[in-house]
């Protein structure tokens, strides 16, 4: 019991002191329009009560021996996916609804409650969730049946996974870190171009640095690699925003940084990567 309670206390207290370190960037290091349209996110209430969540959890012995039983037996049948979907964990976090709402009213003035959301390869759909109701409609597409139940169950409309872009439009399409987790990226994004209403726009989200891995690809490699080079986290948003510019036909609206963060378990109480996060829209020929 005292060995438990001594964890907790050094992973707030670890967790207070980097939080700050998450949303920072160089600003030495952009171009001056990158530090233009550079929106500073702060870790705020939502993100803090996501952490004390997941601490919490990870602390709970019997449910945490569960986890990993079950996905010790369910590895031979199931993606990882599947099987975090039916236990019901692994949830994950960017943007509360607060950051969210700050990123697109720098972008566009910010959503008016009217309109539809669209978020592509949701999981569990608690990402989206936070903000989705910024939008009157929402809906979203996820191949994994686990996950699909688990969006059903928040509210989401289900579209097909290779159909959805073809004849609606929607204000405000979500890919949130589905980029270096699906075998063509560079697809998904001329479907999302196509798919965007006039004065909508594209909510990505990417870790940096850039190291795709395709659950679902015999050799977890893509079918197509962005060409997004540099060596730091400035470096690679920068080249990441040029190649959406000149490749894909968007422009850079805003963007913003903040950790990609998701439950933990026995060894760790959450776990997190660099995320960046952009607001692009579409140039209109």
């Amino acid at each position: 019991m005292m060995t438990t309670v001594l964890r907790e206390i050094v992973t707030r207290a670890s967790v207070e002191s980097k939080q700050l370190k998450w949303y920072r960037v160089d600003k030495s290091r952009l171009s001056p329009e990158l530090q233009q349209k550079f929106v500073q996110l702060e870790p705020d209430g939502e993100t803090k009560k996501f952490l004390a969540s997941s601490i919490d959890k990870s602390s709970w012995v019997w449910t945490q021996i569960w986890y990993l039983l079950a996905k010790a037996v369910l590895k031979y049948f199931w993606t990882i996916t599947d099987i975090n979907g039916w236990l019901g964990r692994g949830s994950m976090f960017v943007l509360s609804a607060e950051q969210a709402h700050k990123l697109l009213r720098a972008a566009k003035g910010g959503p008016n409650n009217t309109g539809s959301l669209v978020d592509i390869g949701a999981g569990d759909g608690e990402v989206s969730r936070r903000f989705a109701h910024l939008y009157t409609n929402k809906y979203a597409t996820e191949i994994s049946g686990c996950m699909r139940k688990a969006l059903s169950s928040k509210g989401f409309t289900l579209l097909d996974t290779e159909d959805w872009w073809r004849e609606q439009r929607f204000d405000c399409v979500c890919m949130l870190n589905l980029l270096d987790r699906c075998a063509r990226p560079r697809s998904m994004l001329q479907q999302a171009r196509a798919a965007i209403a006039p004065d909508g726009v594209l909510l990505l989200a990417l870790v940096l640095p850039y190291k795709p891995y395709v659950e679902v690809t015999s050799d977890h490699k893509p079918e197509e690699r962005l060409p997004i080079q540099g060596v730091t986290f400035e470096e690679q948003a920068a080249s990441f925003v040029q190649v959406m510019r000149d490749e894909l036909g968007f422009e850079l609206a805003a963007w913003s940084r903040a950790p990609y963060l998701c439950e933990g378990d026995f060894a760790q109480a959450y776990y997190w990567l660099d995320d960046s996060v952009y607001v692009f829209t579409p140039v209109r020929h």
